[in-house]
C-alpha cells in the first residue's frame, strides 16, 4: 500500500510541474519541442517507480524447441484426424494412422503416412482412395503386419 501512495504522490507532483512548464513554454516550433520533452518526462514518471518496486516485471523464459515440438505434435494429430475422417467417409473404419512430419520455417513437410487397416479391406483400394481424395501417397499395411 505504501508503494501505491508514493507512486500517486510522484505522479501528482510530476503533473503539477508539467502544467507549470507547459504554461511557460514558448509558442511555435520550440513550444512543440518542449511539449515532447514534457510528455517524455510524464511517461517516465509513470514507469520509474515500477523499477524500484518489489513487483516482478520480468517475462518468463521459454524454449523455442519445446514450442516447435508441441506445434509438430498438433500438426501430426490434425493430419492423422483428417486422414482418418477421409477413410471413414469412404467406408473404411477401424484404421490406425501414423504420420511423420517435419516442421521448419513455418512450413509442414509430410515425410510419410502409414495406415494400418483391418484384413477386410484391400490395400491397393485404400491406397488409391487416399491418393484420389487427399493427394497423399500413403503406405498401407494390414493390422499386425
Amino acid at each position: 500500500m505504501e508503494f501505491l501512495k508514493e507512486w500517486t504522490y510522484t505522479i501528482c507532483i510530476t503533473l503539477v510541474i508539467s502544467v507549470v512548464f507547459s504554461i511557460l513554454t514558448p509558442k511555435g516550433n520550440m513550444g512543440k519541442f518542449f511539449k515532447i520533452i514534457l510528455a517524455a518526462f510524464i511517461f517516465l514518471s509513470f514507469i520509474y517507480p515500477l523499477k524500484s518496486s518489489e513487483i516482478d516485471l520480468s517475462f518468463p523464459e521459454f524454449n523455442i524447441s519445446e514450442i516447435e515440438d508441441s506445434q509438430s505434435d498438433a500438426y501430426k494429430n490434425t493430419i492423422d484426424t483428417q486422414v482418418n475422417q477421409t477413410l471413414e467417409k469412404g467406408g473404411y473404419s477401424s484404421c490406425v494412422i501414423k504420420s511423420d512430419i517435419d516442421f521448419k520455417d513455418n512450413e509442414i513437410y509430410i515425410k510419410s503416412i502409414t495406415v494400418s487397416i483391418p484384413s477386410d479391406y484391400n490395400k491397393e483400394e485404400v491406397k488409391s482412395y487416399l491418393f484420389d481424395s487427399l493427394g497423399i501417397l500413403a503406405e498401407v499395411y494390414y493390422v499386425g503386419e
